[in-house]
């Protein structure tokens, strides 16, 4: 369905715009120094000298394995080479959503819906998660009776209560859609999170239960013996394990491949824009909006403004990336529409600087790039703020208080890794998240399973590492 695809690529959190052309009009879309822009926590000083586990990533993933494991009484070591949510986790949109995924997804989904729901209860916080529900407006009755399909499509798949509504309806609910519309489809369960505040929260609540959150920590190696994990090596000295979980968002497969593992990853650059609020708080108490006339994404965020973005992203060329051509094609041509493949030399030279183990000096790749930070797309965003003053009267002047951009990482058939790595007893993978937001409670729920030796709440055949290498046909799912 072309409506599903596209509508996937406007709900993508962080995917709002192409940057990586920036490298031919002047500088690389990498920023020479990335600072996180989410809460920061203060982390331990004393690295264990053994713990059962150590996860590494310190993104809305890693920092839900590690909160659960720690909960059922291991010893954790959560490692980030920068800061909590330095990187996708804190630069996202923070869209919690379910809409015009496939139906293949939608168990792991629903049950991290469900975890959200529940999320501040758990930690004793605020993560910043708000049910609000989600409308896709579709300015044309011919467009919208496609995009309808979505919902027999996934009938009685878990998590799904998408409804069609007509115009009458959607202006009860968003009032400045009034008679600019032939009506949306909605979908009550879904939601948003703040990325500043949701991995933050989840982290300082993992410390408070005694494990050991080590930022500025990068693991530059899993120390495995005998076919099986004994430990890693970080900047900071080594911590004997039993069990280590990857979840590395962008630099995952660069870690599996010094084991001799395949992760094929692509991944994409966004630009997200924050304008500053309306003084009438009814302009954002109703559902988050997609303008699919516009390709618009915005949402109100819990600063009374409104961040949004374009449902477009870019990819850039790397070597690794043009090395996994024939694999990642499916993915690409799925959604060529959405994407802009861009040369930046910028990022071109430091992907092959990242696939050497050691780069200048012996310091590995992990140290010298602290977060992967692009550089918002300045142009682009400021004929978001011109559309969004066009689509929603009330925003025109509003103030631009803040641009970010994040990377976004995806797979050949558009499903994460959530998997034990095949012939390493002992490690395990959760990536490739294109959708890290709404998937990280259950995808870090179902690694800590794993760890521990429970059943999963959801089937995770779909998500096994091994079919990247043992021959099954790969297809794209959106």
């Amino acid at each position: 369905m072309k409506s599903r695809t596209l509508i996937s690529a406007a709900l993508t959190g962080a995917a709002g715009a192409g940057i990586a052309w920036l490298a031919t009009r002047g500088g690389s879309a990498l920023q020479p120094a990335a600072t996180g822009r989410a809460e920061t926590v203060a982390g331990n000083d004393r690295v264990p000298p053994m713990v059962d586990t150590v996860v590494i990533g310190g993104g809305i993933v890693g920092c839900m394995t590690a909160l659960l494991l720690a909960e059922r009484g291991q010893r954790v070591a959560l490692c980030d080479k920068g800061v909590v949510a330095g990187e996708a986790s804190g630069r996202a949109l923070g869209y919690v959503d379910q809409l015009f995924q496939h139906p293949d997804k939608a168990p792991l989904i629903a049950r991290a819906k469900h975890l959200w729901e529940g999320m501040a209860e758990r930690i004793g916080a605020d993560s910043g998660y708000r049910r609000t529900g989600i409308a896709a407006v579709f300015a044309d009755t011919a467009a919208l009776d496609e995009a309808a399909g979505w919902i027999d499509w996934t009938s009685g798949a878990p998590g799904i209560d998408a409804r069609r509504i007509d115009a009458a309806e959607l202006a009860r609910l968003a009032p400045d859609m009034a008679g600019r519309a032939a009506g949306a489809i909605y979908q009550p369960s879904d939601g948003i999170a703040e990325p500043r505040r949701a991995a933050p929260a989840i982290a300082r609540r993992f410390r408070d239960l005694g494990g050991s959150l080590l930022q500025f920590c990068a693991v530059d190696a899993i120390e495995t013996t005998g076919g099986r994990v004994s430990g890693v090596e970080t900047e900071r000295g080594r911590i004997g394990c039993s069990a280590v979980v990857l979840a590395g968002g962008a630099w995952s497969p660069l870690m599996a491949a010094s084991l001799g593992l395949d992760l094929p990853q692509f991944m994409a650059f966004g630009s997200v824009l924050r304008l500053a609020g309306t003084e009438d708080p009814a302009f954002g108490a109703g559902p988050a909006l997609i303008d699919t006339a516009r390709n618009m994404v915005m949402r109100p965020n819990e600063a009374g403004g409104y961040d949004m973005c374009f449902g477009r992203g870019t990819v850039p060329l790397t070597w690794t990336g043009l090395a996994n051509l024939h694999r990642l094609a499916p993915a690409l041509k799925a959604m060529w529409r959405e994407l802009d493949p861009a040369l930046d030399p910028g990022v071109l030279f430091s992907d092959i600087s990242m696939m050497r183990s050691k780069g200048r000096g012996g310091v590995s790749p992990y140290r010298r790039t602290r977060a992967l930070a692009p550089r918002p797309h300045r142009r682009l965003l400021e004929r978001l703020e011109r559309e969004a003053g066009n689509a929603f009267p009330r925003l025109a002047g509003a103030s631009p208080v803040e641009r970010w951009a994040g990377v976004l990482t995806s797979t050949p058939d558009n499903m994460p890794v959530l998997s034990a790595a095949p012939g390493i007893d002992g490690f395990f993978v959760g990536s490739g998240f294109y959708y890290g937001m709404t998937a990280g409670p259950a995808a870090g729920e179902a690694l800590a399973d794993m760890v521990t030796g429970r059943a999963p709440q959801f089937d995770l055949e779909p998500y096994r590492m091994s079919r990247f290498s043992d021959g099954s046909r790969l297809h794209f799912r959106a």
